[in-house]
């Protein structure tokens, strides 16, 4: 008995977990550049660091190659953790496209060992 009981629960989880598959919203086109200074002016930088590398303990990193923009989105929104929320009120919805934008442009960090300078 407890077998079947056990094994509903598993299924029934399993199925939660899978689900049906939602398309990603695609990042709405965005000014880099206001991306930044907006990211800059409300404190972003200050848990994420000033190109988003994060840093331990005050936040993850969120670039580069930053979340899909709906995720992004809904945990600007609605974080999960010590983040204050960041509501429309505070954060327009344009505002935050330019700052996923700007979270976009941040190249990858340089792996040291692949500098020229370091063959000599």
């Amino acid at each position: 008995m407890q077998d079947r009981h056990l094994f509903a629960i598993l299924v029934t989880a399993s199925l939660i977990c899978v689900g049906p598959a939602q398309a990603q919203v695609a990042a709405p086109p965005g000014d880099a550049v206001n991306g930044k200074r907006i990211y800059n002016a409300v404190g972003c930088y200050l848990c994420h660091g000033t190109v988003g590398q994060g840093g331990r303990p005050s936040g993850p990193h969120i670039a580069p190659n930053p979340l899909p923009y709906e995720t992004f989105a809904q945990l600007v929104r609605r974080p999960v953790n010590a983040m204050p929320p960041y509501t429309t009120v505070v954060l327009s919805n344009r505002d935050l496209g330019d700052i996923y934008a700007y979270l976009v442009t941040i190249p990858p960090v340089i792996d040291p060992k692949g500098a020229a300078i370091l063959d000599h």
